[in-house]
Formats: structure tokens, C-alpha cells, sequence
């Protein structure tokens, strides 16, 4: 059901009130499902460099200084004296540092994103202010998008042993400009601002989040003036173009959408059944009725604008005799299949339309809504067997490796649901992390993109666009591909 919308905001403290697609998880920038963790914890944790205000610039944060060496493989920084953590746990250190990279690291903890830190040998803490990152090869990401982004975040070393990663999740201590002042599970978070933040003070003295799943009642809560801010559906571009007391914000998307398949699911082991699957799904006609001509196929797995965009991608047009022929091949003539979708009207058209596209094969295709919590624990260790297909959407940040890196053998349970491994796709992931020419770092995400599609384990649809609307009361910020920067948004 889709979850209420919330009320207006009550007179008193400078409140932003802000749409999330849904409720947040876990903070912990180890373990982050999706963008909603990274729009929060952002308010919440510092980095030792951040992106500036709508723009790739990477700026100081928790660092005073902070340089590389000629080779790439040493880092050194000074951190601002006297920066303190929340609820009085003291003053950040290198040993805070230290602890946050390392952590990530540390194959023990199995974190989502230990790619980010894959070159990492260690943190050296040379005194309490001053300390060197030490890389055991050059990293191609480590300043687009591991520095300056989620897995860049510092965080508070006694906080964490303290409490254990479990709660450590759910009750960050960091250093930002605002603190959780309270979590109503699927209703709203309520972050206040920090008094003690070092730096300048944000514009707003609240935060609030609300959890709308479906982008039709986010609408009306915005069209009610009940948010001020949030995604809205790309078929309701025409409508707010137009006029009246939303404004528009559009910005491009790194963010790939597609239909997956689990290929260690009895169902979908033969590749012919894939292909079949593949030939029968009419992409454009998908796109066409979701987005209203706001938005274009895609082929492959990384954007347009990243090293390594595939613009030679083969097409596979819907062609109904060549996927009847894979399933002759395939020894069928019908299958029941299940399709798991987010319970939103995006995703519920994408599978009406496979639905019936599938029909004229002989495939019986079921279509299985999910709220947005169960939907996005899917794939999740020895369940994620169980899946068959599903739709789905990664965010990403502007370096192709975080395009790749979800569907190596390591992720198998965690975000690869098509459960493939490959190892050549692996040794290309890791080599293309080390290499710093882009001509060769290229040729390698071009090659794994080839190795992925061998397989026939995925069908692309769009990266689509970030489409906002807001109030004229505001002032929003985005980075250069719509991701929000709340700590920056200030009143009109």
C-alpha cells in the first residue's frame, strides 16, 4: 500500500521537507542500499574531501590538506583540529581515519562496497592530526568516487566498537552539520541541526524525510505543498512544464534500469530460455508507455559520458519467430515464470508489457509487487536463489567501475541477483581499477560489458533522467547527474 502522505509542516524551526522513493535501512557507509542512505548520512558523516555544490569538484572537508604522490599510491593529509564527533564522544582523529577505511577494507566484515576500497594497503597514522593513505597499486576511482563519496566517510572509531555494525546502522555519530533526531519506520526522519558543527552552518535548522513509494501520491503531496521537494514520475514532465506551483528540475542519469534473471534458478539455466526471453521483451515499446518519450533505450551497462560507454552495444530487437526459435531449442513450449517487481506504477508497467510479450512465446509470466523493504532484500544470500526475474535500478556515481563492480562472484548474495559469476569479468573488474589510462581503463569496461552480455542474463531499458519537482520556496541542489545535496538546498 502506498504510504500515507505526510502533513504540513507545524510553524516553528526552518524545516526542509524532503520525498525519499523510500525508507532508509542501515547508515552505515559500508553496507548502504541505495542513494536514500547516501542523501542522509551525507547530512550526518564528513569526508575527508566532498563534491562542491553541483559540480565533479572535489573540495576539502574533514582535511585542512591533502595531496597525492607523483605515483598515485600515497595519500597524505592533515585533518581541522578540533572537529568533535556527536553526543560528546570527542574530537576526530587519523586513528578515526584509519578505522573507517581500513574497516571497509577488512575482507571480515564483507561489506558491499570493499571494492572501493580494493587497493587499499593501510591508513599510516603519523600523529593525531596527520596521516598517509597507502595504496598497494594506483586507483583509478579513488577521487571521483571513493573519497569523496559514501565509502570516503569518516567514522567514529569508539562509536562503532562500542555499539557493534548492527546498531551502529540505525544510530550514526558523525561529525556533519545535522544528527537523527528521530526515525518513524516508513514515516518519517527527523534530522536537527548540529550546534557544534565546524563549518557553515546549514540553512535549514530540520530535516525532514518522508518515505513515498509510489511517485503519484509524492505528487500530490507536493502539489498539496506538504513536501517541498522530491522525485517525481517522468510521465508527469509534460504536466509541470507546463506551469503552476511546482517547479521543474531535471537532470541526466547515471542511474541503469533493467530485467534481470537469476541464472542459478532451474528455470532459467539454459541460456536459450534467456535468449528467448530477450528476443520476446519489446524494450521500446516499455519505454515508450513508462516514460512518454522522456527518456531513451539503452543497450548496456554503463551510461553515455563514462569511460567505457559501449555506444557499438548489439540491439536486440524484439523479434518473436527467433525467441520461439531458442525455445524449441530449449526443448518448450510453455513456462510459468515470476517476475518481482517494486510496487510502483513505473515497474507495474514494465511487467504488464513483458507479460504480454511473453504470452505470444508460451511463457506464463506472474507479476509479484513488493513494497520497497522486501523488495530490496530480493537478492539476499541463499534466498536470492528463489528469484526468477525481477525489475530493478542501481544508482551510481560517475566512474564506470561503479556500474561493474555489483555483478563480480564476490556479490553473488549481496547485489549481483543474477547470480552469475564469471571469472574473466572478475580479472577485468580488477585490472580496470588500477588502471589509470582512460584509452585502457576503455577497452577493459568495454570488454567486460561484452562478457556480461555473452550470457543474455539482463535486459536494459533506460538510464532514464532525474526528474524533481519542487516548491518556488526553495532553492534545490543536485550534483551534475541529479543526485541531492540536501546540506546545500537553502530558501528561496
Amino acid at each position: 500500500t502506498d504510504t500515507p502522505a505526510p502533513t504540513p509542516a507545524p510553524a516553528g524551526p526552518k524545516t526542509l521537507r524532503i520525498r525519499i522513493e523510500h525508507d532508509m535501512r542501515t547508515l552505515d557507509p559500508a553496507f548502504h542500499y541505495s542513494e536514500v542512505e547516501g542523501f542522509i548520512s551525507s547530512c550526518i558523516l564528513n569526508n575527508l574531501v566532498i563534491y562542491g555544490p553541483n559540480s565533479y569538484d572535489v573540495m576539502n572537508d574533514l582535511a585542512e590538506s591533502i595531496k597525492s604522490s607523483e605515483d598515485g599510491k600515497t595519500i597524505t593529509f592533515k585533518l581541522r583540529e578540533g572537529v568533535q564527533w556527536h553526543n560528546g564522544y570527542g574530537e576526530v582523529t587519523t586513528e578515526d581515519v584509519k578505522f573507517s577505511y581500513e574497516r571497509i577494507a577488512d575482507p571480515a566484515l564483507k561489506a558491499a562496497y570493499a571494492d572501493d576500497w580494493a587497493a587499499l594497503d593501510h591508513v599510516e597514522v603519523i600523529d593525531k592530526y596527520n596521516g598517509q593513505i597507502i595504496l598497494k597499486d594506483p586507483f583509478a576511482a579513488l577521487w571521483k568516487t571513493t573519497l569523496p563519496i559514501g565509502s570516503g566517510a569518516i567514522v567514529c572509531k569508539k562509536w562503532v566498537e562500542e555499539v557493534g555494525v548492527e546498531k551502529f546502522g540505525t544510530d550514526v555519530i558523525g561529525t556533519g552539520p545535522y544528527y537523527i533526531a528521530d526515525w518513524q519506520q516508513k514515516q518519517k526522519i527527523t534530522l536537527k541541526r548540529n550546534p557544534d558543527y565546524y563549518g557553515e552552518p546549514p540553512a535549514y535548522d530540520e530535516i525532514h524525510y518522508f518515505p513515498i513509494e509510489d511517485d503519484k501520491t509524492a505528487e500530490v503531496a507536493l502539489e498539496a505543498g506538504e513536501i517541498d521537494f522530491g522525485r517525481i514520475s517522468t510521465a508527469s514532465i509534460q504536466r509541470y512544464e507546463s506551469g503552476g506551483t511546482v517547479k521543474l528540475l531535471r537532470k541526466p542519469s547515471l542511474r541503469f534500469r533493467w530485467i534481470g534473471m537469476n541464472v542459478e534458478n532451474p528455470k532459467l539455466q539454459d541460456i536459450n530460455v534467456r535468449q528467448a526471453i530477450r528476443y520476446a521483451i519489446d524494450v521500446p515499446g516499455i519505454v515508450k508507455a513508462t516514460y512518454m518519450g522522456q527518456a531513451d533505450v539503452e543497450y548496456a551497462l554503463i551510461p553515455p559520458g563514462l569511460v567505457g560507454y559501449w555506444k557499438d552495444a548489439p540491439k536486440y530487437e524484439r523479434d518473436v519467430a527467433k525467441a520461439k526459435e531458442f525455445m524449441k531449442k530449449a526443448g518448450l513450449e510453455t513456462l510459468d515464470l515470476k517476475i518481482d517487481i517494486q510496487d510502483t506504477t513505473e515497474y507495474r508497467t514494465w511487467a504488464e508489457i513483458a507479460q504480454q510479450n511473453l504470452k505470444e512465446i508460451g511463457i506464463n509470466l506472474t507479476i509479484n509487487p513488493l513494497d520497497s523493504s522486501a523488495f530490496w532484500t530480493l537478492g539476499e544470500g541463499e534466498k536470492g536463489k528463489e528469484a526468477e526475474l525481477f525489475s530493478n535500478n542501481y544508482s551510481m556515481q560517475p566512474d564506470p567501475s561503479w556500474a561493474t563492480m555489483w555483478f563480480t562472484c564476490p556479490q553473488v548474495g549481496v547485489w549481483n541477483w543474477e547470480r552469475w559469476c564469471n571469472k574473466e569479468y572478475d580479472e577485468l573488474h580488477a585490472k580496470a581499477l588500477v588502471t589509470i589510462d582512460d584509452k585502457a581503463r576503455e577497452e577493459l569496461y568495454i570488454k567486460m560489458q561484452q562478457v556480461w552480455d555473452a550470457d543474455a542474463k539482463a535486459i536494459f531499458i533506460t538510464h532514464g533522467e532525474m526528474d524533481y519537482g519542487y516548491l518556488p520556496t526553495i532553492q534545490p541542489v543536485t550534483s551534475p547527474h541529479g543526485i541531492m545535496q540536501p546540506v546545500h538546498f537553502k530558501p528561496a
